[in-house]
């Protein structure tokens, strides 16, 4: 359906009426995915004005008056690569979901982490790790803060770096069908790139020591980042030496639809 933007009520009846003609009259557990209106999750610039200002769950609740879960989309999307993607044997494993913006999610084992602030996965907003001197220019985010991974390894943070060097717009597809074609300067905003993601990588691995990191979204459709930045980590991790995978998502948006049915399954 599409999603009125700025009527919630509009919304829920049409929630209702699409779960009417799918469920055939079932009554279980509804789960959402939402990047915003539940606790913990701020509001990107592109969501839907009226999920910035309401409680989604209990709204959805009230007018279906049946259970109902929230969870981040990159949330949902790493729990379907938990249960039937490239995390299926992982103890261990993390999602980094690179598209206009940064997110992600972790699993132990088949079991979701949303943390006590439902926040787990949130990697967009820390710092780039290690930077150099003009990646401390103060480059602004949505979130109010400055210097986030979003706006460095984002494929609007790519697209960014490639349109300062050359006054040319491009997307991060043509920048990296430029940088096969032999433009040096894509060639280059892709080299750092490859770092930029190897050093944020890098910071998953101190912290969580994943069996497992998921590349989802635009930019990791990039078979250059699987070769590149895993030697990027031997520089920045504590162990030097690495065992954990980098790899493609085993599937498409449609992952977070399925990671959101697991997630309703699973709370109830």
């Amino acid at each position: 359906i599409e999603t009125p933007i700025d009527d919630i009520n509009a919304l829920c009846r049409g929630i209702a009426e699409l779960l009417e003609k799918s469920s055939g009259g079932s009554s279980g557990a509804v789960s959402v995915a939402v990047n915003a209106g539940f606790g913990g999750q701020p509001s990107p610039p592109n969501t839907a004005p009226i999920l910035a200002k309401i409680d989604v769950k209990s709204a959805l609740q009230a007018s279906l008056g049946r259970p109902v879960e929230c969870i981040a989309p990159a949330q949902a999307y790493a729990l379907y690569e938990a249960f039937y993607g490239t995390a299926q044997t992982s103890g261990v494993a993390c999602l980094l979901h690179l598209d206009q913006s940064v997110t992600g999610g972790v699993t132990f084992g088949q079991t979701l982490w949303k943390g006590g602030n439902r926040l787990a996965g949130a990697w967009g907003h820390m710092p780039l790790g290690w930077p150099v001197a003009h990646e401390l220019d103060g480059r602004d985010c949505w979130c109010g803060r400055t210097g986030c991974l979003e706006s460095f390894i984002s494929a609007s943070g790519v697209e960014a770096d490639y349109f300062a060097a050359t006054e040319t717009a491009l997307s991060i597809t043509q920048i990296a069908t430029a940088a096969e074609q032999n433009d040096i300067v894509a060639e280059s905003v892709l080299q750092i790139l490859d770092d930029r993601i190897g050093r944020a990588t890098a910071m998953l691995i101190n912290m969580l020591d994943p069996d497992i990191i998921t590349l989802a979204g635009s930019i990791a459709s990039l078979d250059r980042l699987y070769v590149n930045v895993p030697r990027k980590w031997p520089g920045y991790t504590f162990s030097g030496k690495t065992a954990t995978s980098l790899v493609r998502a085993s599937s498409g948006i449609d992952a977070i639809v399925a990671g959101a049915c697991i997630h309703a399954a699973a709370a109830h």
